[in-house]
């Protein structure tokens, strides 16, 4: 009792001592902690989710706000670059423009005013449109105006030489676009080389009598000013890319970038006008954006990094990252001081507690908290109390208890005794038992082996009675066969007989034959006789009987052929006769031997009717042996069945037995076992009374 009651109180007071050393997260400073920070964590959850749909949200618009951007861009330079083409048109059209370079070089050059007049108008032109750089004309007269000082003339088949020129005869245009023309740009002024980097592209019409071409120079500067106006934020660069790949860049100093790109060259084999996509740019992600020119040959590009483009929502990181933080650090203070509070109580109470598991319960739990510590300091103080009452009963019932353990020993050591006599009993009523089980199941084993004999006896005896069922229906086969072939064998006879008679009847006609065949020969004779007749006559007559002689030769050999087969015939026909004899012996051979038969199979009936009568008689007796085995097979049951009920009698019995018999020894056990429990009852109840007397349940 004591060791229970101590164990109870050092668990509860090891529990509270471990919680320190039981790991960091099994202390209560941390789960509250953790209790604080999970919605702490949600809350940081919920600026995640905030952030990405708020960058979501400013991604898209930026995408469409850019793209537009770039549209607008398109437009505007569209708009300048058509007004390019639309004023190099009219000049060409211009009546004096034309007057003009329809003079030769000489002429035209006399002609001040004219040319004065044609120097203002392309300055005009140029000034007027924002994309102009510089205008150049090249007439087939040799003369040539430039917006740039110092044009030479005489550049007209430099012109018509170069890819310009080429261009033009190929498609056959009025007017084309070119990246530039470093041909010309060699050879246009005097003094120094043309700069190729003070235009971004060319379009040059061709005049429509082919008497010179005019050339509008769009500015770099101009194109790099628009982009500057439309700034797509830090790191960005804009260009605009010509046909063949020439570019005006913003915000780097590369000549070149997009024409590089994968993605630039199959935006550009897309039949989309404008698009943007996310690619990567020298290991970084970019935003790619293209807006193509519809009736120029050229393409605005940019590419704007992605981290310009979530600037923007950085603030909104920040903030969440900072709100969270600060809220962790609040939630980690105020369970710290929460905590101290609580683990200042448990101490206290940790006290009273190692006093309570020591066997003093006297103690008390003073505990001046307002909250649950204080109905749980109560309810281990109502606990000890009670415990205390419990141990003061336990103290007086423990010597009665252990009285009664001392009687219950030598009670339950008799009962031992009585209960292993009672055993050996049955374990000799048992033995007698299955002894006399073991007989009755041998003699059924034995009465089983004289009934499967008997059943086999009976089973052999329905095979002979049923032999002989078949014996009967076959010797009944027999007889009907032997007289069919007794049938058969007088008609044999009788259709022998007549085949005797009318071999007889062929001999008649044989003999017949031979006396034909006798006048036949006679005939030949004859013949042959009149043939030599004739043959002496044809002789007498001369050359005149030469053709009777012939025939006369004729008619004898035909009469000895007839002669010889006559004679073949005759012996045939003696062949045949003496065949016939043969025959009609033969034939009277096979009448006698059909007689013996029948005779044979006369007697053969008279032998099977003889064995029906006989196999019929065994029938009978078979008939009589199963009757008197069926008897046998009823009584032979009878006595199987009682056998077998001894048999169950006899093994139920044993069973029983045997049960009985096991029963006295668990119960025998059981007798041991409540004696060994009353030792132990005995032993412990003085250990309990021993245990009770360390308790302190009073201040006395």
């Amino acid at each position: 009792m004591k060791k229970r009651l101590g164990s109870m109180f050092s668990g509860f007071k090891d529990k509270i001592q471990s919680l320190p050393l039981s790991g960091l997260w099994g202390s209560i400073k941390v789960k509250l902690a953790i209790g604080l920070l999970i919605p702490i964590l949600f809350l940081a959850l919920y600026g995640v989710i905030s952030y990405k749909r708020s960058e979501d949200a400013i991604i898209g618009n930026y995408e469409v706000s850019a793209l537009d951007t770039t549209n607008a861009i398109n437009k505007y330079m569209s708009l300048g670059l058509s007004m390019a083409e639309q004023s190099a048109m009219e000049i060409v059209l211009d009546i004096n423009f034309k007057k003009f370079y329809e003079m030769s070089y000489e002429e035209a050059m006399a002609s001040v005013k004219s040319y004065d007049d044609l120097q203002d108008r392309i300055s005009m032109n140029s000034r007027s449109n924002y994309f102009v750089s510089n205008i150049h004309i090249i007439g087939a007269n040799g003369v040539g105006v430039s917006t740039a000082v110092g044009i030479k003339d005489h550049l007209y088949e430099s012109i018509v030489n170069s890819s310009i020129g080429t261009g033009f005869k190929e498609s056959k245009a009025q007017y084309m676009w070119f990246s530039d023309h470093k041909e010309l740009d060699e050879i246009l002024l005097n003094g120094n080389t043309y700069n190729t980097d003070n235009y971004a592209a060319s379009v040059i019409r061709k005049f429509s009598d082919s008497r010179g071409y005019i050339i509008f120079d769009i500015s770099r500067d101009s194109i790099k000013d628009v982009f500057a106006n439309f700034y797509m934020g830090e790191g960005s660069i804009q260009g605009f890319i010509t046909k063949d790949g020439r570019e005006t860049l913003l915000n780097t100093n590369a000549t070149s970038i997009f024409s590089g790109l994968s993605y630039y060259q199959n935006a550009m084999s897309s039949e989309e006008k404008s698009g943007y996509s996310y690619e990567s740019f020298n290991g970084k992600d970019y935003l790619f954006i293209y807006s193509k020119f519809d009736s120029i040959p050229g393409t605005i590009c940019s590419l704007i990094p992605k981290s310009t483009i979530l600037k923007e929502v950085s603030g909104i990181r920040s903030l969440s990252f900072i709100f969270v933080t600060l809220a962790s650090i609040v939630a980690i203070a105020i369970v710290f001081i929460i905590t101290r509070g609580i683990t200042n109580t448990i101490s206290r109470m940790n006290k009273s507690i190692s006093l309570a598991a020591r066997g003093d319960l006297t103690v008390k739990f003073d505990i001046k908290r307002k909250d649950e510590f204080q109905m749980l300091a109560k309810g281990i103080t109502d606990m000890i109390n009670n415990m205390s009452h419990l141990i003061g009963e336990v103290q007086g019932v423990s010597g009665t208890v252990s009285n009664s353990a001392k009687r219950l020993s030598f009670t339950s050591r008799e009962l031992l005794e009585a209960t292993k006599g009672i055993s050996a009993t049955i374990e000799d009523i048992s033995g007698g038992i299955i002894h006399q089980a073991e007989d009755a199941e041998h003699c059924l084993m034995q009465m089983s082996g004289l009934s499967e004999q008997i059943n086999q006896l009976y089973e052999n005896t329905n095979d002979n009675q049923k032999i002989a069922d078949n014996t009967q229906s076959v010797t009944n086969d027999g007889i009907n066969i032997i007289e069919e072939l007794n049938d058969k064998s007088k008609a044999t006879s009788e259709i022998t007989q007549d085949v005797i008679l009318k071999i007889e009847d062929f001999a008649i006609q044989s003999k017949k034959i031979e006396s034909f065949v006798n006048i036949i020969n006679e005939i030949a004779a004859q013949t042959n006789l009149l043939s030599l007749n004739a043959s002496i006559e044809a002789a007498r007559a001369g050359e005149a009987g030469k053709g009777f002689a012939v025939v006369a030769e004729e008619i004898r050999k035909l009469a000895d052929q007839s002669m010889d087969a006559a004679g073949q015939i005759q012996k045939t026909v003696a062949d045949i006769a003496l065949q016939n004899n043969v025959t009609v012996a033969t034939a009277k051979k096979a009448e006698d031997i059909v007689e013996s038969q029948t005779a044979s199979l006369e007697k053969t009936v008279s032998v099977f009717n003889d064995i029906s009568k006989l196999v019929n008689d065994l029938a009978d007796n078979f008939k009589g042996i199963i009757v008197r085995l069926n008897n046998v097979e009823t009584v032979k049951e009878e006595t199987l069945n009682s056998i077998s009920n001894i048999s169950a009698v006899t093994q139920q019995t044993a069973a029983s037995s045997e049960e009985m018999s096991a029963t006295a020894i668990v119960q025998n056990e059981s007798v041991e076992h409540l004696r060994e429990s009353a030792i132990i009852l005995e032993k412990d109840a003085r250990k309990l009374e021993d245990a009770i007397k360390i308790f302190k349940i009073n201040k006395s």
